[in-house]
């Protein structure tokens, strides 16, 4: 898992977690703020997903 800080989802199997994003990026069009959006595993299934993170999160 990477050092990035931990944030509060919710899981593909509807439990809300606090986890750590293993891949962080931002998504925007040109000229324009964008959202960030974080690639997380969620620890029961395995499986990855993605969940948008706090503007303040840094990338």
């Amino acid at each position: 898992m990477s050092s990035k800080k931990a944030v509060k989802v919710k899981t593909p199997g509807g439990k809300e977690m606090e986890l750590n994003p293993e891949k962080v990026w931002t998504l925007a069009p040109k000229g324009r703020k964008g959202v960030k959006i974080g690639l997380f595993k969620d620890p029961d299934t395995g499986k990855y997903f993605r969940h948008k993170l706090p503007d303040d999160y840094p990338i």
